[in-house]
């Protein structure tokens, strides 16, 4: 019976390390880019919108939310998807204003995507009123996704890893 409890627990080891490394080589990426990237320059009152997207370059297709919840770092993943490290001109990480909750994710912000397919969040993301850009200066702006959702639909697939986006650089100017 002991053999039979070590032998299950060895099983259920390799598994767990199965699945890890077979979710770590899925290929998912996540970029950052301006709504309008020919403007890096901005005055302290125009909108700053980025574009949340997330690409499959791996062989398998993999099911991801594509509703990008923005919400502040210190919160549980299960109320953000993405949150934003925002740096500004003098080195001081700018702190999130306005949090808020929101529900589950409708099950259209899941989709299955294929080798080589996108999937980017279904408007830009405004964040001025979600950061104060009043220093003028170069700003360094770098997204993290992390999903905590898909099992409440039905999906038990779905792609749940930590992921850091590219670093913009944009300009403030008084």
């Amino acid at each position: 019976m002991r053999k039979i409890s070590v032998f299950l627990i060895i099983i259920a080891g390799f598994l767990s390390c199965a699945a890890i490394s077979v979710s770590a080589d899925q290929g998912v990426e996540f970029s950052l880019s301006l709504e309008r990237p020919e403007i890096t320059e901005y005055k302290t009152q125009d909108p700053i919108k980025l574009i949340f997207k997330l690409k499959n370059s791996g062989n398998d297709p993999v099911y991801v939310n594509k509703r990008f919840l923005l919400g502040p770092e210190e919160s549980p993943v299960s109320e953000r998807e993405v949150y934003l490290s925002v740096i500004s001109p003098s080195g001081q990480k700018l702190p999130y204003k306005f949090p808020y909750k929101s529900g589950l994710p409708k099950s259209d912000y899941f989709v299955l995507l294929k080798s080589g397919d996108e999937a980017a969040a279904d408007y830009p993301r405004a964040i001025n009123g979600t950061f104060e850009f009043n220093e003028p200066g170069e700003y360094r702006i770098t997204a993290v996704y992390e999903n905590a959702y898909g099992a409440e639909i039905g999906l038990t697939e779905v792609f749940k890893e930590r992921l850091t986006s590219n670093t913009l650089m944009i300009k403030v100017v008084k």
